[in-house]
């Protein structure tokens, strides 16, 4: 019978995560979106959403009370302080719910579980997984796809990177390596291999988090 595995899909913002992620979910794992959770506890009266509140101020609310994340995104990425602040307010809580699901998943016979976020490593949670797959693509990549895609300038996006943990550092601690700069194909392939290596088989790993 096969054991449970738990496998961390990290990399830097803009490179890939969330497509990787979608494609090892349509090969048959369960993919957990850290950002997911993160707006769910952080839903007008959830937890995340006081201890933010508490921490920050209205300032940082809509006026419907919800939270403003671009405002609080302009906050914490110009003050290294206050970013590690929220940091260490959501992270608990976010790995808690999502340690919470892969147990579920578990006791359904899921056999492979992924928990997708990007700040895996940084929040001291690598050591968690039976391993770690890290999403990597060219630096001028990065910087082009997250202009596109918050509509930010190229300096914009450069703070963004410079304030997490560089790829290459990431790169030292993954147990995998998916080069993301190529086409969805390439990409695809990739994919394809490392969950040949890691999919659900009779094995003696050591289940996590059950």
């Amino acid at each position: 019978m096969a054991t449970p595995k738990a496998y961390g899909l990290t990399g830097g913002v803009a490179t890939g995560k969330s497509t990787v992620g979608k494609m090892f979910a349509a090969l048959g794992a369960k993919v957990i979106c850290a950002d997911q959770l993160s707006r769910k506890l952080c839903e007008v009266g959830q937890v995340g959403w006081q201890k933010v509140k508490d921490a920050f101020g209205a300032a940082i609310l809509n006026p419907d009370q919800s939270l403003n994340r671009q405002k609080l995104s302009d906050l914490v990425f110009s003050n290294a302080k206050k970013r590690k602040k929220l940091e260490a307010i959501l992270h608990p809580f976010i790995m808690e719910e999502a340690q919470k699901q892969t147990r579920t998943y578990f006791d359904q016979g899921q056999g492979l579980v992924m928990i997708e976020a990007a700040l895996l490593i940084e929040a001291g949670y690598a050591s968690d997984f039976h391993g770690l797959i890290v999403v990597t693509c060219r630096p001028e990549q990065q910087i082009q796809r997250l202009c596109k895609r918050q509509s930010i300038s190229k300096e914009e996006a450069e703070k963004i990177i410079q304030a997490q943990m560089p790829l290459s550092e990431k790169e030292k601690k993954a147990t995998f390596i998916l080069d993301n700069s190529g086409d969805l194909s390439a990409t695809q392939a990739q994919v394809q291999i490392v969950y040949d290596k890691i999919k659900p088989k009779a094995d003696r790993v050591q289940p996590k988090w059950n």
